[in-house]
């Protein structure tokens, strides 16, 4: 009786541990589906401050990123846009300019970085 009793209770929690899991692995939120607009959430968290990404001329501290990838040259780098470049400057600031690499994950920086190529 108590064997059955034990295989019984491990099977009951199997099954409330696998309800568990399926919860967990919940549809996304709209927002979540789309990386584009997870990476604008992102920009307007961390940038929009100090950059624009929607208009060429810019009244703000930092400079404009809009067709950043379809430029020859950054705006202050004067150098070809690069991923590279502009993960590093993401994460160890510059200037002005602070350092997020305590705010964001290398994913939110890429993610963030194909927003900001997306414009």
């Amino acid at each position: 009786m108590t064997a059955k009793f034990s295989a019984a209770f491990v099977v009951a929690a199997l099954l409330s541990l696998a309800a568990a899991l399926g919860a967990a692995g919940r549809r996304p939120l709209p927002w979540e589906k789309n990386q584009l607009l997870i990476g604008q959430a992102l920009y307007r968290e961390n940038c929009v401050v100090c950059h624009d990404v929607d208009s060429a001329r810019s009244k703000k501290l930092g400079p404009s990123f809009y067709h950043l990838f379809q430029r020859d040259r950054m705006p202050i780098a004067n150098a070809r846009p690069n991923r590279e470049y502009i993960k590093v400057r993401i994460r160890f600031g510059g200037p002005l300019m602070p350092a997020f690499r305590r705010k964001l994950t290398d994913a939110d920086i890429d993610t963030l970085i194909d927003y900001m190529a997306s414009k």
